[in-house]
C-alpha cells in the first residue's frame, strides 16, 4: 500500500453545530481547471446547480473555476462515455468522480462518508469523488435541495485538493463531520473559507497552474493511508 496518499472524507456523524465564515475575496482570481466523470447519473439541472455553486463558493476567495464539462461514464465499461458524452476533452488540474454505490462498495469506502479526495503528502492532489446516492438520502432526510448539498461535498473535496493533508476544521465549509441536524440547522450555502484557507488554496493554484497538470490518476478509488 502506498504512503504517498491519504483519504480524507466528509462524514456525518453526531457532533455539535459550529458556526461558519467565508473566506476574503482577493485581488486577482486565479483558474481551476475541473472536469466531472458522472457514473451516477446525475439529473443535468442538478450537477448544473451544483456547478454553480462550486464557482460561487470559489469565486469568493479570488478562485475561478473553469468547467472542462461533464463525462457521464458507464460503470460496467470504464473509459467508455455514455449517452453521447465526449471523451476528447482537455486534461483538467481536478477531476471529481461521482460513484454509484456498487463502485463506492468496491472502493471500501467507509459508510456515512458522502464524498473523500485523494491527498498527497506534498503538492496538489488530482481526484476526488462524490457518492451521489448517499447525497441524494441525506438531502431527502435533511429536506434539504440535492443539488445544495452535491456543491457542498464538492467544494469541500476540492478544497482537500489544493490544501495540505489534515485540512479538516472545527469550523466553516472544511468541517469534517456532520449529521442530518446540522444541516437543518444552517444554510450550506453560506459555508466558506478562512482566511488562512484561502490563502493555501492561492498558494497551491500559483505553484500549479493549469498549463502545467499533470495526468489525472485512475478512475477506481483505492485505499489509502488516513482517514
Amino acid at each position: 500500500m502506498s504512503n504517498l496518499v491519504a483519504w480524507l472524507m466528509l462524514t456525518f456523524v453526531f457532533a455539535g453545530v459550529s458556526p461558519s465564515f467565508a473566506g476574503e475575496r482577493a485581488d486577482r482570481d486565479l483558474p481551476v481547471t475541473i472536469q466531472v466523470h458522472d457514473y451516477s447519473h446525475v439529473p443535468p439541472e442538478l450537477l448544473a446547480r451544483a456547478r454553480e455553486i462550486v464557482t460561487a463558493t470559489y469565486a469568493h476567495i479570488g478562485v475561478r473555476t473553469e468547467w472542462l464539462g461533464v463525462v457521464q461514464q458507464d460503470e460496467k465499461h470504464p473509459g467508455t462515455a455514455s449517452r453521447g458524452s465526449a471523451l476528447r476533452v482537455p486534461l483538467a488540474q481536478v477531476t471529481v468522480i461521482i460513484l454509484t454505490p456498487k463502485m463506492a462498495a468496491r472502493g471500501h469506502i467507509e459508510e456515512g462518508a458522502l464524498g473523500l479526495a485523494a491527498v498527497p503528502v506534498e503538492g496538489m492532489g488530482r481526484i476526488a469523488y462524490a457518492i451521489y446516492d448517499r447525497v441524494k438520502d441525506t438531502a431527502a432526510r435533511a429536506a434539504m435541495n440535492e443539488g445544495d448539498l452535491l456543491a457542498f461535498v464538492m467544494a469541500h473535496e476540492i478544497a482537500h485538493l489544493l490544501l495540505p493533508r489534515a485540512s479538516h476544521t472545527q469550523t466553516g465549509l472544511m468541517r469534517g463531520h456532520w449529521n442530518v441536524r446540522d444541516l437543518q440547522l444552517i444554510d450550506v450555502l453560506e459555508l466558506g473559507f478562512s482566511p488562512e484557507e484561502a490563502s493555501s488554496i492561492r498558494a497551491m493554484l500559483q505553484r500549479n497552474p493549469p498549463m502545467v497538470a499533470a495526468n489525472a490518476p485512475g478512475d477506481s478509488p483505492a485505499k489509502g493511508t488516513d482517514r
